[in-house]
């Protein structure tokens, strides 16, 4: 039986394939190690031109604050912020938000089209509208053009001249601008029309125009030279011209297709090249040096080569096929503009994903398997196996005699025979050329094999959902006896004294030694009974990857666990990869992670607190954050050092020494200042004047890119002891700041490690009245003295007289006061703050229910509800104002246990309880969804909260129906593991816990 090979791959994907599949594997113990590939390192043939597939596109419209989802001009400013203009109004993007402009003084920039952006030499931006034109400078707004010399007339388009002169092009004509002297040119000076599109200096000084029915012009030397079809020029319509570096133009026409314009000559580009279509709109050129094409009606276009182009289209993933405009950015992004689809974003993936759009049978990849002739093997999830050796893909599936195509685990043994696990079918062996198939009639204890590995004497073991066997050349032998797995194994390891280890499903690690199985569950130390990954690293210690509760080591017979709560990015680990630098690297539900080896041996000999772990996941253009597991191999590591990690959507190759977010932190600064909700102006000293005022200082991150991975604090010297952590947040408020001297700092990071200061610190003075000076306060200091002196006096006599009587009644009240406390203490099932039940209550009534519902057979669901940052709002608010916090939060949650058997009680400090009877995990999970909308929609600021600006609620959530077996205690544990969850998922939301543990 032969492997059948796709074929007609496009040229990029059979070089890919080629270096995918060369060299030859090295194998490091139990640690797979691929060979050294040649891909370079931005994960395509071109480091600096990607494949398409592997560009990640990002959207927003209006939901997410864009003014109208028509976007028809955009540009990056040098602070990194994207200007974008709709045809709804201005907006700003700091690349995770959109700030609008309806306070603008110039009524155009907010609801109207904006059709053009250009920013000056000055760093003043010039903004196109239906108008006129605006220019925008030391944040304040003002017309440039009258409208007596626009007549009512769009302008499209700027550009600046060496000589700092300033052209546009408008409907109205041509429009020169010298230090606010204007001179506009029209038909009668030589343009072909007055309406004009679009234009740009060259790499000579020629000023290019494109224009509305009148063909191509040029101006230089005072003279107007036009180009249409009547001499050579293909169309009249002209949708943009753009210089290009090397000289000459490149030129999108509405008809024609694109026009390379050079030393007099047109090259003309047209869907016979590969364009998709004839009518273009829009142009760019990438940091690369790719030229970009939009069209109307097909999407973009990439040039590749000479004359050939590559498209992406809304079948693709664009949110629109037709094109408004295009701008590349300086971080490698391609901005898109769309008449109906918002706003678009393709930029590079940090990582290559490599699946179904490069010529994979199926995007599913399960395990990734190195063999020994240089190819690569792959098993897929409903796809079958893929072999990718000498730049071509080879299937074996159904079709090519495999019984199923639903592959799971894979393995070379000393052969050479490729042994390919299945979840439906059992195991297959390929060998020469031919098939072989055992299961359950030839020994294997399920058909659901997950893992093979041969030892060092040669004996070949499989691994299944329903225990262990070994081969015996003809057929396999189940494992029986005392120790033996008899539940799932996922992992399957031989260290260096030649012990065996087995991970499992649940039944935990499983030893083999000299013939006698032993086993270690969490009563030993282990994290979790459900392993997924082993791994021996050079010091002789076993790293223990489990399903979700954490990492485990065991050295020297000792067993030791790190959890979430330790630092660790995620708890789960379906493989264990160590990189050249010493990190070891995990897989799990949502990214994978790295942590220093160092830095885990430190924490479980108890010299660090905690670990550092970095995570890549949903911000960093995976297709799927969710990888493959309970499987091997579920990962590999090659030559040059990069991971082979295979995910629900395809094969991540990710570099260590290229990661995102590794560069250099962006420069920050203050964008903005406001006292009393008025804007002020700010450079670095600010004045404010006597009395109470809010000041509100807002701030930018220069990177699009980053956005999302980008982390900020503050400080104000004279108020806060110490930095302030704002997470993504960009703006700082202060309610009101008493009279003195402060300093307002910034820093940045991207890893939450190394951090940058702004360049500038903001100086901030509060003027104190008449009454906070120092000599007017010692002056009232002293008349109250002089006055306290003269009552003292006075009051001496009659405190005498009355000391004796007051004593008397004193000790009576004491008495009856001791009595009454003492006596409404044993009554008393309130909280005194809250007003909600306290712990005492609690008890009894969870006991109530508890019994109740296992009487009744009935569920019951535990909430448990954290109010975020608490701490960090009695720093920063003080005490008081944390005590009206809590009575606020418990209002919330008093109104939303609206049934008559909803009980709400305050668990101690800032978490709150709820006991829900008769409800299960869904229904209690909507419940705790809504309690934390009310909490979040009640508002209440939260100015040094990382996760919002107003005060939010994690919540746990726990059901289960009550049996003789199970506790109420474990219950609440339960709810109170998923709150915990809750918070090192980002704080502010809702998860449940997956089962009650008994």
């Amino acid at each position: 039986m032969t492997l059948l090979a796709s074929s007609c791959l496009p040229a990029w994907r059979r070089w890919l394939l080629l270096m995918l599949s060369m060299a030859l594997p090295i194998w490091l113990g139990a640690q797979p190690v691929l060979p050294a590939p040649n891909v370079p390192a931005s994960g395509s043939l071109d480091p600096a031109r990607p494949a398409l597939s592997q560009f990640k596109i990002d959207r927003w419209q209006t939901e997410q604050g864009l003014p109208l989802n028509t976007v028809q001009a955009m540009l990056q400013a040098r602070d990194g912020t994207l200007w974008v203009g709709t045809g709804g109004g201005l907006a700003r993007f700091d690349g995770l938000r959109f700030s609008t402009f309806e306070d603008a003084p110039v009524t155009e920039l907010a609801s109207g089209p904006i059709f053009g952006f250009m920013e000056d030499a000055q760093g003043a931006l010039w903004i196109g509208h239906s108008l006129g034109a605006t220019r925008y400078r030391a944040g304040r707004f003002e017309r440039v053009f009258t409208d007596e010399q626009m007549e009512g007339r769009r302008v499209w388009a700027f550009a600046q001249g060496r000589d700092g002169v300033v052209w546009s092009a408008t409907e109205n004509g041509l429009v020169r601008w010298d230090k606010g002297a204007v001179r506009i040119f029209k038909e009668a000076d030589g343009l072909p029309t007055n309406r004009l599109r679009t234009l740009a200096f060259d790499k000579d000084g020629t000023l290019w125009i494109g224009t509305t029915g009148g063909g191509l012009v040029s101006y230089a030397g005072g003279r107007f030279q036009v180009f249409n079809p009547s001499n050579g020029f293909p169309h009249l319509e002209v949708r943009q011209v753009l210089a290009d570096p090397a000289g000459g133009l490149w030129a999108a026409t509405a008809g024609a297709g694109l026009v390379r314009v050079q030393d007099g000559h047109f090259t003309i580009y047209t869907t016979a090249n590969g364009l998709p279509t004839n009518h273009l709109t829009a142009l760019a050129r990438d940091t690369a040096g790719a030229l970009w094409v939009g069209s109307w009606g097909a999407g973009i276009s990439r040039m590749v080569g000479e004359g050939r182009f590559e498209t992406l289209s809304s079948s693709s993933g664009l949110d629109g096929d037709q094109i408004w405009a295009l701008h590349a950015d300086r971080e490698g992004s391609l901005w898109v503009g769309t008449w109906y689809g918002g706003l678009n974003r393709l930029r590079p993936r940090p990582f290559i994903v490599f699946g179904k759009p490069e010529g994979l049978s199926s995007d599913n990849v399960r395990s990734v398997l190195p063999a020994r002739d240089g190819s690569l093997w792959l098993a897929t999830a409903g796809g079958g196996v893929n072999r990718l050796a000498n730049g071509r893909i080879s299937l074996l599936g159904r079709q090519q005699g495999l019984r199923t195509d639903e592959t799971s685990g894979l393995f070379e043994d000393r052969d050479g025979a490729i042994w390919i696990g299945t979840y439906t079918e059992g195991l297959a062996r390929w060998r020469d050329g031919r098939l072989e198939h055992f299961g359950v009639a030839q020994g294997l204890p399920h058909v659901d094999v997950r893992v093979l590995y041969q030892d060092r004497q040669g004996t070949l073991w499989v691994g299944t959902k329903g225990g262990l066997a070994r081969f015996d050349g003809q057929g396999f032998v189940a494992v029986r006896g005392n120790g033996v797995p008899i539940e799932g194994v996922a992992a399957i390891l031989e260290d260096r004294s030649g012990t065996l280890w087995f991970g499992t499903t649940g039944q935990g690690l499983v030893r083999l030694r000299n013939g006698e199985f032993q086993t270690f569950t969490r009563k030993d130390g282990l994290a979790s009974n459900w392993i997924m990954a082993l791994y021996e690293d050079a010091d002789g210690s076993l790293w223990i990857g489990s399903n979700g509760e954490g990492l485990s080591r065991l050295r020297d017979g000792r067993i030791r666990s790190i959890r979430v709560t330790d630092g660790l990015w995620d708890g789960m680990a379906q493989v264990i990869l160590e990189d050249r630098q010493g990190n070891l690297w995990m897989t799990c539900n949502r990214g994978f992670y790295r942590v220093k080896r160092t830095e885990l041996d430190a924490f479980v000999e108890g010299r660090v607190a905690r670990v550092q772990a970095s995570g890549y996941g949903p911000g960093d253009a995976l297709r799927s954050t969710t990888f493959a597991g309970g499987l091997q191999p579920a990962g590999a590591i090659d030559a040059q050092g990069r991971l082979w990690l295979p995910s629900f959507r395809g094969l991540v190759i990710a570099d260590p020494a290229r990661l995102p977010g590794a560069g250099d932190p962006p420069p920050v600064r203050i964008d903005e200042v406001r006292v009393g909700g008025q804007r002020v102006p700010h450079d670095t000293e600010l004045v404010l004047p006597p009395g109470p005022a809010p000041l509100l200082i807002r701030y930018l991150a220069g990177t699009l890119a980053d956005a999302e991975r980008v982390r900020l604090r503050y400080r104000l010297e004279g108020l806060t002891p110490g930095w302030v952590e704002a997470g993504k947040a960009r703006e700082a408020s202060f309610a009101a700041l008493p009279p003195g001297r402060y300093v307002f700092s910034l820093a940045v990071s991207l890893d939450g490690q190394r951090w940058q200061d702004a360049p500038q610190a903001l100086h901030i003075t509060v003027q104190p009245r008449l009454v906070q000076t120092p000599w007017f306060i010692a002056l009232v200091a002293l008349a109250l003295l002089l006055a306290a002196a003269a009552l003292y006096k006075l009051r001496t006599h009659a405190l005498r007289r009355r000391s004796a009587e007051m004593e008397r009644l004193v000790a009576q009240k004491t008495e009856e006061l001791r009595q009454a406390n003492e006596h409404l203490s044993r009554l008393s099932f309130a909280d005194a703050l809250t007003g909600l039940a306290n712990r005492r209550r609690l008890d009894e009534v969870l006991d109530t229910e508890w019994r109740r519902a296992q009487r009744m057979q009935t569920p019951l669901a535990v909430v448990i509800a954290d109010i975020d940052a608490f701490k960090a709002y009695n720093d920063t608010l003080g005490h008081p104002e944390g005590d009206a916090c809590l009575v606020a939060v418990a209002e919330v949650i008093r109104q939303a246990a609206n049934r008559a058997s909803d009980f709400a009680a305050r668990y101690g400090g800032e978490e709150f309880i709820l006991l829900l009877p008769g409800a299960d995990a869904e229904a209690a999970r909507a419940f705790a969804e809504v309690l934390r909308q009310a909490c979040e929609a009640r508002a209440l600021p939260h100015p040094a909260s990382s996760v919002s600006p107003v005060v939010t609620l994690s919540l746990g959530v726990a059901a289960c129906v009550p049996t003789a077996e199970s506790s109420s205690a474990a219950l609440v544990a339960a709810a109170d593991g998923a709150l915990y969850r809750a918070k090192q998922e980002g704080r502010n939301r809702v998860c449940v816990a997956a089962a009650v543990v008994r």
